[in-house]
């Protein structure tokens, strides 16, 4: 279980700074330019601001979970992967709604 903690735990770790990283980068006006689709900018943001904070905590609370032997060490992991994937078929649905073409929200520099 150690080792497990452990994999998730650097999953979480450098997916959250490239969250981190990507909603820094989605502050610049150059790149705010680039979205046709504010609903789906609106959508990326929370997705790049919420997931470090949930990986934080998800982390957090695994590992007191395992150090008091507790059972719920593993759904506190993947309470941030079930984040990503629910952002990501929401961004797609309001992707395919506003124009009926998927990967359109954004132009292509």
């Amino acid at each position: 279980m150690t080792v497990i903690l452990w994999a998730f735990t650097a999953f979480h770790v450098c997916v959250g700074v490239a969250s981190l990283g990507l909603a820094v980068r989605l502050l610049t006006p150059e790149e705010r330019e680039l979205w046709r689709s504010p609903m789906a900018l609106l959508i990326a943001e929370l997705l790049c601001w919420i997931y470090p904070i949930a990986a934080f905590v998800g982390v957090k609370s695994a590992w007191s979970a395992f150090a008091a032997d507790h059972h719920l060490a593993m759904p506190f992991l993947i309470a941030p992967i079930l984040w990503l994937v629910f952002m990501g078929v929401l961004y797609a649905v309001i992707d395919f709604a506003e124009d009926g073409v998927l990967g359109n929200a954004r132009a292509r520099e």
